[in-house]
């Protein structure tokens, strides 16, 4: 799966943007997410592939899209929301961060904010 293009993303009314962002059919497998430069603060949910259940997950700095994600994660459990910014300057194209789900065909959130 091609990594999820965010860098083009606007921010709407409240100043935030928000994707749900489809991830690998293999549990645990990275998805990578690129980063648009304006956004300062990253939330970052895990669903079931039925929108109807949380699920756990976890997210890295680095990677390799469509491989198992590594030990050096940080657990999101279910139902709840992680957290992170961002430093100003970073590369040009804002980066990447990498997700995995702790089921198949599931989904993360992201919300992104400028501040």
């Amino acid at each position: 799966m091609a990594a999820a293009d965010l860098t083009a993303a606007v921010p709407e009314g409240p100043g935030i943007y928000v994707e749900r962002i489809a991830l690998e059919a293999t549990a645990t497998n990275a998805r990578e997410i690129q980063l648009p430069e304006w956004a300062r603060r990253v939330d970052v949910q895990f669903i079931e592939s039925d929108d109807t259940k949380d699920d756990s997950g976890k997210v890295a700095s680095s990677g390799t899209d469509g491989s198992a994600i590594g030990s050096d994660a940080i657990r999101v459990g279910a139902g709840a929301v992680y957290t992170f910014r961002t430093a100003a300057g970073r590369a040009t194209g804002g980066g990447s961060m990498f997700v995995a789900a702790s089921t198949a065909n599931a989904y993360c959130i992201v919300c992104l904010q400028a501040e």
